[in-house]
């Protein structure tokens, strides 16, 4: 009987029907157990093997593909002891029944589980000169992203794989990721003994990817516009979706919809390009159009990380911010290396005043990703609801160090000085947004913020111009109402209601636009003294730290000035040698 059992279990499995193979399996084994006599270390091994390898292909029985792999791996250990002839013609009936792909399998279901350091254990176990690319590269992943991170093992897990696949783009990427420097990457790949010819522009990805991770946004994302632009892989999706992350990265959200909006285009489907696309939409204020992406998110049986966090997204612009929170609680459960949806998750708590818990979720960014300008200003907004002022400076000053090439750490930094009661710090603030100038003249935080310096120190006039410019090749709501507010404060009646006009016209339930056309009226009745009293109320109401990369984050961005009041009796926002050193950085 257990002849034509296991002849019938092998049948099935040639034919790939592997639900059939588990009950039949089953079968045969209660068979053994109850009759020893007929039960041979060969048989119950493949019967293991058979057994453990259809729950594996059901995709559903992962812990109980793990024990049956297991169990064969132990017995396997037995038979080797024994020196069991039939063993090496047993692993050459499949190549999936060799130990090294048992032990991979079994590290898949172990994975699967959850159980990460089994799975590593188990990869682990296969002996070095006989680990494969793809037993390295998920070694290396486990290495790399484990709570107890062995980088340097991780290192060499990932070259082991370039020696043999040198286009294995991911190892690439995960090795520069990891601070290896690009040089030494290149010259890795150039030196394989399989290189493959005419690979001149894996050079430059190389050179790319190193700047992306290097916080070198911009130059990054002109990299990967030469090799779009000279090379034949014009239009590639993957490319043009590296060049919008890099901009958005970068904080030059109108460019980077532009190319991950074309990205999504030629493949629908890419969670690469669809999860940044939606929080620039976000950002943009193009809250229609990340309804439309939601709106596409259908079978909720095919979710990935990706989908739940892109409805995360859509209710953290609605304002819904509890659901926010559960879908990336969701996303992150099923990806914990969804670097996205743990920054959504500390801006939510931010918004919540969670200030330990936002905390814990922009560490957690940090760790996947430490060239994000999004976790040091989160992390230094949540020092500073915590009024943890020492920390709150080493996260601004990280932030300018780190990222001296974009406007958004000099903008950041600039805004915390120019609400500093420090008259010397104060005045400093005009250089560090003047840098954000120099890098990008229309990056509207920078614009916005150095035209409140100008009326600060009585150059409303040059406010003015600097904003008319700037609306005219990038109109936003918030800086038609900040022109309105200042032509109100010089008695310019007309002028400011055409702008709070078309500030309504963009975005109709802005507060600020309407609090302004109802002071207009009011100043229109009013003698000029209940005018000036109108003016200076609302000069009052609320500063003007205009995010437009972050418009949902302006209540946080208020935060600033209230640390001059610190229970410590701390009355400035930094301290002299803390500013001045940032500042003479600049020179040198």
């Amino acid at each position: 009987m257990e002849t034509v059992l296991f002849a019938n279990i092998k049948k099935l499995y040639d034919n790939e029907l592997y639900s059939c193979v588990i009950p039949t399996a089953s079968l045969l084994s209660t068979l053994l157990q109850n009759d020893r006599t007929i039960a041979t270390p060969e048989l119950e091994y493949q019967l293991l093997l058979y057994s453990g390898n259809s729950y594996y292909q059901e995709r559903r029985y992962f812990r109980l593909a793990a024990k049956q792999l297991d169990a064969a791996l132990l017995l396997r250990k037995a038979m080797v002891r024994c020196k069991n002839v039939h063993l090496p013609s047993i692993e050459s009936t499949y190549n999936h029944f060799s130990e090294v792909e048992t032990r991979y399998r079994l590290a898949i279901c172990y994975r699967e589980m959850g159980e990460q350091n089994l799975a590593t254990a188990a990869l682990q176990a296969v002996p070095q000169k006989a680990r494969t690319p793809k037993i390295n590269m998920m070694l290396a992943n486990f290495l790399h992203y484990s709570r107890s991170a062995n980088t340097s093992e991780a290192v060499l897990s990932y070259k082991d794989v370039l020696r043999e696949c040198p286009l294995a783009l991911d190892a690439i990427e995960e090795l520069l990721k990891l601070g290896v420097d690009g040089i030494e990457v290149n010259s890795l790949i150039v030196n394989a003994s399989c290189v493959p010819k005419n690979i001149e522009w894996l050079s430059n990805w190389i050179k790319a990817h190193a700047q992306m991770f290097g916080r070198k946004h911009l130059e990054a994302s002109k990299t990967f516009q030469s090799i779009n632009e000279n090379t034949k892989f014009h239009q590639n999706e993957q490319l043009l979706t590296l060049i919008g992350k890099c901009l958005y990265y970068h904080g030059s959200f109108p460019q980077a919809q532009h190319y991950l909006e074309t990205a999504l285009m030629i493949n629908p489907y890419s969670m690469d390009a669809l999860m940044p696309l939606a929080v620039v939409y976000e950002y943009n204020q193009k809250l229609q159009e990340l309804d439309k992406l939601t709106a596409q998110l259908t079978n909720i049986n095919e979710f990935s990380s990706g989908h739940w966090f892109v409805l995360a997204q859509c209710f953290y612009g609605a304002g819904k911010l509890e659901k926010a929170s559960s879908f990336t609680h969701k996303a992150i459960s099923v990806d914990s290396r969804n670097t996205e949806a743990w920054l959504l998750r500390g801006k939510i708590c931010l918004q919540l005043k969670r200030h330990k818990d936002a905390i814990s979720f922009f560490r957690a960014a940090q760790c996947l990703a430490n060239y994000r300008f999004e976790v040091y200003k989160g992390l230094f907004h949540c020092y500073v609801g915590l009024r943890r002022l020492k920390e709150a400076q080493t996260m601004c000053a990280l932030a300018v160090r780190y990222f001296r090439n974009s406007p958004r750490s000099y903008v950041m930094f600039a805004r915390t000085l120019f609400h500093s009661t420090n008259p010397l710090a104060k005045k400093s603030a005009k250089k560090f947004v003047s840098k954000a100038l120099e890098i990008d003249e229309h990056y509207a935080p920078a614009v916005a913020l150095m035209a409140e310096v100008c009326q600060a120190e009585g150059e409303t006039q040059q406010a003015i111009a600097m904003l008319k410019k700037q609306v005219v090749s990038y109109p936003h709501h918030k800086l038609f109402t900040m022109l309105g507010d200042i032509l109100s404060s010089e008695k310019d009646l007309n002028g400011a209601l055409e702008y709070y006009t078309i500030a309504l016209s963009m975005e109709p339930q802005y507060h600020r636009a309407v609090d302004g056309v109802n002071a207009l009226g009011q100043a229109s009745r009013s003698s000029a003294k209940d005018s000036d009293a109108i003016n200076n109320s609302m000069a009052q109401d609320e500063e003007w730290p205009i995010e437009c990369d972050e418009p949902s984050m302006e209540g946080v961005e208020l935060s600033s000035p209230a640390i001059a009041h610190d229970a410590d009796g701390e009355s400035d926002t930094f301290s002299d040698p803390f500013w001045q050193d940032v500042d003479a950085e600049l020179v040198t």
